[in-house]
C-alpha cells in the first residue's frame, strides 16, 4: 500500500479519473482524490497533467446542457495552485506511440503517461489498472492503493 506522505516533494501525474473522482464527488474514492489535490494545493508536492485530461472532462457537463460547468473546468482548473497543465508536443506523441508499440495502451492513455514522463515525474496517479505498464519511466499508483 502507497501513503500519502510517500507524495512529499514529488512531481506527481494525474490521470482524468482522479480530477473526476474529486469533482464529481465520488462516493468511494471522492475523499482520496480531493487529498491529493489538497497536498498540490497546499505545495507540498506538484502535479502535473496532460491538456487532455480538460477535455475529457468537459465532455460530460457539455453533453448534459452543463456548458457552466464544461467552462469553469476550462477555465479554472489550469489556475489550480501548484498545478501545471502540459500541451502535447512531437516529442510526447513519439514517446506515446512507443509506450502503445510495447504494450496494449490506448493512445489517451499513452498520451498521458508519456507527457508524464516528459514532465519529470516520479509518480503517475490513476484507478485505471489498464494504465499498468512495466516501462513507462515512472512509478504507476493506483488511487485503490493509497492509505488515507
Amino acid at each position: 500500500m502507497a501513503r500519502l506522505e510517500e507524495l512529499q516533494g514529488a512531481k506527481i501525474a494525474l490521470d482524468s479519473v482522479i480530477f473526476i473522482y474529486a469533482l464529481e464527488g465520488n462516493l468511494e474514492f471522492g475523499n482520496r482524490a480531493i487529498k491529493i489535490f489538497e497536498m498540490i494545493e497546499k505545495g507540498s508536492c506538484q502535479g502535473f497533467a496532460c491538456d487532455l485530461v480538460l477535455a475529457e472532462l468537459m465532455v460530460k457537463p457539455l453533453r448534459t446542457g452543463e456548458i457552466e460547468i464544461a467552462e469553469e473546468y476550462a477555465n479554472d482548473l489550469p489556475k489550480f495552485p501548484n498545478l501545471t497543465f502540459c500541451g502535447l508536443t512531437q516529442a510526447i506523441v513519439i514517446a506515446a506511440a512507443r509506450l502503445r508499440g510495447s504494450s496494449n495502451l490506448g493512445l489517451i492513455d499513452a498520451l498521458h503517461l508519456a507527457t508524464a514522463v516528459a514532465a519529470g515525474c516520479q509518480v503517475f496517479i490513476t484507478n485505471d489498472a489498464a494504465i499498468g505498464h512495466p516501462d513507462a519511466g515512472l512509478d504507476i499508483w493506483m488511487l485503490t492503493d493509497i492509505e488515507n
